[in-house]
């Protein structure tokens, strides 16, 4: 499924084959979580205690395989480049790809509680990816409402599209 060159596919399976299974484990729900993942996010995804997730994290960017993006109140990291994030995310099994879309989106919920009109869009993506259409729905919705008070028609249009799409998909599909 990966448009990259097999030398490099190999490349960059050989960098993240040499991490420690802690650290592979947190760049793997990082490459779940998309582009700049919060820490917040990233230790509530992974079920793991936070000096675990220090641990893991630290061995990524010391290997530079992620950077820190943020400074401030939101700690944030990001890949050193987007193809390390691809190639992590290609070795995860559909299975798990979906566990770890349920989990992230699950952490926005809980740690963005008080201001899910910013993450909605990301939560219902995450519960999409994660097979998880009638929890994707109302974030799409709300994502949407959010869009539309701020003039971003565009933004709207699109939220309340993948929410008609998924709602579509989930009538016409018969019952398992």
């Amino acid at each position: 499924s990966s448009t990259l060159p097999p030398l490099v596919q190999t490349v960059l399976a050989t960098r993240l084959a040499q991490l420690s299974p802690l650290a592979h484990d947190m760049a793997n729900v990082a490459a779940v979580i998309g582009r700049a993942f919060p820490f917040a996010i990233l230790a509530r995804a992974s079920g793991r205690n936070e000096e675990d997730v220090v641990q893991g994290l630290d061995e990524l960017w010391q290997r530079r395989i992620v950077r820190e993006q943020g400074v401030g109140v939101a700690e944030t990291y990001d890949f050193s480049h987007d193809k390390l994030r691809e190639s992590a995310y290609a070795f995860l099994s559909p299975a798990r790809q979906r566990l770890l879309h349920r989990r992230v989106a699950e952490a926005f919920e809980e740690i963005y509680a008080n201001e899910l009109d910013r993450v909605s869009g990301q939560i219902a993506d995450h519960y999409e990816r994660a097979r998880l259409p009638a929890q994707a729905i109302p974030y799409y919705r709300r994502a949407g409402e959010a869009a539309l008070q701020v003039y971003a028609s565009t933004d709207a249009f699109t939220a309340f599209q993948r929410a008609e799409n998924l709602l579509a998909d989930a009538t016409s599909s018969p019952p398992l």
